[in-house]
């Protein structure tokens, strides 16, 4: 059933539109915001991208202590699943089309929480990059245990994985607390659509095993691993993900 509250807040979303073509949504990760998919757009025009930005980031709505989700609740997994489903069932009912959902990093873990909450009516194709269905043990991406040591962790990730826009730091360290505590396997193994995986071998914010895994369990599974490529496959191997992801999507 759809919730009204969720649809408005989802229609309040910062949102980027190019190409033209059956729709594919593309979510970012934790820490960056839409522009991390700059590089990969130019081979995706087949499509009509949408590429949110998630709250907390770019121009995209802040908590407020008057709404009715608390603080962790509203930078939470089922925040953004919810968010996310919203779109993608708008999307589907405006264009007539099902829709292909990409995402990255922490956008794999809504990807697989908006199965978990929602299932997959309306998906079309998927597409998981540098992605975990199970951060812990393994994916540790902030370690800092204070606000202001994680928003120095997240300005020095930032600068290594080259993101060219960052979320708030307060939007960050309530996002992890979330990733960090979610086993989103079962979804994993449920999922009925399509599916590419992509990961790269030098991976040291997200273990190239958890991707390994992903392609293993995912029943049906393309699998594109990427030598020499680390975290920011999209700044690091944009031409590669992007020939890979239009042939995948039949765009």
């Amino acid at each position: 059933m759809a919730n009204p509250s969720i649809d408005r807040s989802a229609q309040t979303l910062e949102c980027r539109l190019v190409g033209q073509g059956a729709p594919l949504l593309l979510l970012h990760g934790i820490q960056g915001t839409s522009e991390a998919w700059a590089p990969v757009l130019p081979a995706l025009l087949a499509r009509r991208c949408v590429l949110p930005n998630l709250p907390g980031r770019g121009l995209s709505p802040r908590w407020r202590a008057d709404q009715a989700l608390s603080h962790a609740r509203y930078y939470h997994l089922d925040h953004y699943a919810d968010l996310v489903h919203a779109l993608v069932t708008d999307l589907a009912q405006r264009t007539g089309s099902p829709v292909a959902l990409a995402g990255w990093s922490m956008g794999v873990s809504v990807i697989l929480n908006l199965l978990a909450r929602h299932g997959d009516a309306a998906l079309e194709r998927l597409v998981l990059v540098s992605g975990t269905a199970c951060a812990t043990p393994g994916a540790v991406w902030f370690r800092g245990e204070t606000p202001e040591a994680l928003e120095r962790e997240a300005r020095e990730r930032a600068e290594r994985l080259q993101l060219k826009a960052v979320a708030d730091a307060d939007a960050v360290a309530a996002s992890w607390a979330s990733v960090r505590g979610a086993d989103l396997r079962a979804a994993a193994r449920g999922i009925r659509r399509p599916t590419l995986v992509v990961h790269g071998d030098r991976d040291g914010d997200c273990p190239f095993e958890h991707g390994r895994w992903l392609a293993d369990h995912v029943p049906g599974a393309a699998w594109l691993p990427l030598p020499g490529v680390g975290h920011s496959v999209m700044a690091q191997a944009g031409e590669a993900l992007g020939s890979s992801m239009s042939a995948f999507l039949g765009s």
